[in-house]
């Protein structure tokens, strides 16, 4: 690419269709987290052909956990990338590489110690999430291997994010990818060949996390030299910026798994089926949706280039143009899975209740992603103008004032469905006033440059 005058030569995103950026961006961001969603989308799958309801409901409590974990590690990746896409926008290619080798080891280690606090409250979470009896026992199990491969994963993360900022979105999708296929490849060794079941699909999700890692490190030192040598002056120097923007971006992504397991309580109280059709709805809704859940990280270059060049015209045409690109992608999906409902039943082997909640579903719930959308565009706007505060309190009052009298609206209507139908309408009444306020944010910012 031929690069305009004092644009730094990692700034690719300072030039060019902002569109085109957008769309290329999130492509390749979607493709890398729906290898990730598959990750666990394929371990449901094959947990689901062993014809244990209670299996596959224990897959629903232990992924409502692990997104806990998973939002730590993307607030972390959020942070990396913002910071080191704003040097490389400023020309300053050394320090970009300085803050995305401290970002990748208090990444690692924050994670680390998130992962250890949950291990110890365990017990009580999820028998606040609703488990009991056999289901208690199998999810337990599941996550103290699994939970093992967390701080691995956030550290592919953040990897992931340092490779988007120096302008190499395919090396960020080769990490995810490589993943996704050593499960493809592994889990029916380790589930059915070894007759491991359950706790072969938790050792393949350990195991997959380092072929993320190598995929990665080849990425950042032998083809891009993004990495500088890891210093203590150099992560101390780094940790309160990082954190300035990590930390909110954390907060505001623990809403989503708060969220979700307050869904997940609410849904309980209608039974195993009920679980166990949330269960497969929570592992088809991002990965179908990846594109939205990746626009937040993926712009996040356009928007910290562009900042650090204090280009706000083109500040704002990304955020026009995030928004256009998830109203397409929703109708799109939308449409998706309206066409698609058999087969996700058939391929899961859903019957009965189970197959109506994900037919209510892909009715009814599913176009209302585009308010959470909404959100998610504004999230990338935030977290990057440096108001990344913002991002935590519209996230939060989604997860609580826009869940609990919702969802207690379903249950009030007695049905599961009834409980889902009104957590999505819950996201409208936040995702509009966010993305209005992410514009007025860039229009202060323009005025004051």
């Amino acid at each position: 690419m031929t690069h305009a005058a004092g644009a730094p030569a990692d700034a690719a995103y300072v030039e060019g269709s902002v569109f085109r950026h957008v769309v290329a961006l999130t492509a390749l961001g979607s493709l890398g987290l729906m290898a990730i969603f598959t990750v666990d989308l394929v371990n449901l799958l094959y947990i689901s052909l062993l014809g244990d309801e209670v299996l596959t409901a224990a897959m629903g409590y232990a992924g409502a956990v692990l997104f806990v974990i998973v939002s730590v590690g993307i607030g972390f990746s959020i942070g990396v990338t913002a910071h080191t896409a704003r040097r490389i926008g400023a020309g300053d290619r050394a320090a970009a590489r300085r803050v995305a080798t401290s970002g990748l080891i208090i990444s690692f280690a924050a994670t680390a110690v998130v992962t250890l606090a949950l291990a110890a409250v365990l017990d009580p979470c999820l028998a606040l999430l609703g488990a009991e009896g056999r289901e208690f026992e199998v999810t337990r199990h599941f996550l103290w291997i699994t939970m093992l491969g967390m701080p691995p994963l956030a550290l592919s993360m953040a990897m992931g994010g340092v490779l988007m900022a120096f302008g190499a979105p395919r090396m960020t999708l080769w990490i995810n990818l490589a993943g996704a296929a050593a499960t493809a490849i592994l889990d029916p060794i380790f589930i059915f060949a070894l007759d491991l079941g359950v706790t072969g699909a938790a050792i393949v999700t350990v195991l997959i996390r380092f072929v993320a890692l190598a995929v990665g490190w080849y990425g950042l030192v032998p083809r891009l030299n993004a990495l500088a040598r890891p210093t203590a002056e150099g992560v101390r120097r780094d940790v309160g910026p990082l954190l300035a923007i990590a930390f909110p971006a954390i907060l505001t992504n623990l809403a989503t798994p708060a969220s979700n397991m307050l869904v997940t309580a609410y849904v309980a109280r209608f039974g195993t089926e009920a679980v166990a059709g949330w269960s497969i709805i929570g592992r088809i809704y991002p990965l179908c949706f990846a594109g939205i859940f990746a626009l937040t990280g993926s712009v996040g270059a356009i928007f910290g280039q562009n900042v650090g060049a204090r280009r706000f015209d083109r500040v704002r045409k990304t955020l026009a143009d995030s928004t256009l690109f998830t109203a397409i992608y929703v109708a799109v999906i939308w449409l998706l899975l309206l066409l698609g409902t058999d087969a996700i039943n058939w391929a899961f082997h859903a019957t009965g209740r189970v197959a109506e909640m994900i037919a209510f579903y892909c009715l009814w719930a599913a176009p209302t992603f585009i308010f959470t959308g909404a959100l998610f565009v504004a999230n990338a706007a935030f977290n990057n103008l440096g108001f990344a505060s913002h991002s935590t309190v519209f996230n939060w009052g989604r997860a609580t004032l826009g869940t609990l009298p919702f969802c207690w609206l379903g249950v009030w209507q007695g049905s599961a469905e009834a409980v889902l139908l009104w957590w999505s309408i819950g996201a409208a009444l936040f995702g509009l006033p966010a993305l209005w306020l992410a514009r007025r944010s860039i229009d202060r910012l323009a005025a004051a440059a």
